[in-house]
């Protein structure tokens, strides 16, 4: 009986590490296998919920790995997230280390997919506006999960152009002045297999911006103008952030396979998406501040602002009430 006993207490020593381990991997998995080039150097948000074991697994695709990030309502979230006065959130997220400054060009590669048992909105990848001190402000673009009936909720390409943030004094919130435009990629359900993001973006508050998008090497967007009105520079956030209502219940998971960045454009895509860069054609369009889209959207304006509260920080710009210029398919 001594025997079995001093057997079933060195399995328990012997599993348990290997246990810790398998946890621990997945987070190594996605830094080391699933991050490329610059991305490489992203670190946890520091809102992201501390439970990162109970939050990422290993996922086996063939020869390849992914990486899940999971989150459900009972693992709550950061505490200025949880009990923020706007609205109870959850996240958790990689951000860029460094902020990427304005007229740089950025290549980058992003594949993934998402399955939502809930009837909470989100986002699984923003470019944030940053202040001089490389402090996030505002999202300038987000890829957006989003709808009351989970059967037909969109995965929305979102491109804001900021005027002015606002934070009052008193509460842990955020209003904003600003033109938003929404691109249709596809319904959720489309997504629930791996689908892959490419582009090209160059973050500016003037004539000289550019965000081109692939969803499956078919064009999705190629936008010209300013893309981010507020801010000194742009970083990088990828991973799941969720945004929770009276009605949210089940979890949401995001499984992804590659995400890098690059402002080498052949270390990230192949060689048409490179060269489209100096491309004829898109530098005409360029030149004449021609946008287009290939898919549904829908513009929005926006105003939260609010003459009687306080607000300690605000941000501003001298954005024109224009917006862009686009050409495509319409509003959807």
């Amino acid at each position: 009986m001594k025997k079995l006993l001093g057997i079933l207490v060195l399995g328990l020593f012997t599993f348990a590490p290997l246990q810790a381990a398998e946890k621990v991997n997945a987070l190594k998995v996605f830094k080391n296998e699933i991050l490329g080039a610059d991305a490489k150097k992203m670190e946890i948000s520091m809102r992201s919920i501390k439970k990162t074991k109970k939050v990422l697994s290993i996922v086996e695709d063939g020869n390849d790995k992914a990486v899940k990030i999971k989150i459900s309502k009972k693992l709550k979230g950061h505490k200025d997230d949880w009990n923020n006065t706007g609205g109870r959130t959850q996240r958790w997220e990689l951000d860029a280390k460094g902020t990427i400054k304005h007229g740089t060009a950025i290549y980058g590669k992003y594949t993934f997919k998402i399955d939502d048992k809930s009837k909470a909105d989100g986002s699984i990848f923003q470019s944030v506006g940053t202040d001089k001190n490389g402090s996030p402000i505002i999202p300038a673009t987000q890829i957006v999960y989003w709808s009351d009936d989970p059967d037909y909720k969109e995965i929305v390409f979102a491109y804001h152009l900021v005027n002015k943030a606002a934070y009052p004094c008193n509460e842990d919130n955020s209003f904003f002045e600003k033109i938003s435009y929404y691109f249709k990629l596809g319904f959720q359900k489309s997504f629930e297999n791996f689908r892959t993001i490419a582009f090209k973006h160059v973050p500016s508050k003037d004539k000289n911006g550019e965000y081109i998008m692939w969803l499956n090497d078919e064009k999705v967007v190629e936008l010209y103008g300013p893309n981010m009105a507020v801010g000194e520079g742009i970083k990088y956030r990828i991973g799941l952030y969720r945004w929770l209502n009276k009605e949210s219940k089940g979890p949401t998971s995001l499984t992804i396979k590659e995400f890098s960045y690059s402002e080498n454009c052949e270390e990230v895509l192949d060689s048409s998406k490179c060269n489209y860069n100096t491309d004829e054609k898109r530098l005409k369009k360029k030149e004449k501040g021609m946008s287009f889209a290939w898919v549904p959207y829908k513009k929005k304006n926006t105003n939260e602002i609010k003459k009687d509260v306080k607000y300690c920080k605000v941000f501003e710009s001298n954005l024109s009430a224009e917006g862009l210029k686009i050409f495509g398919m319409g509003k959807y």
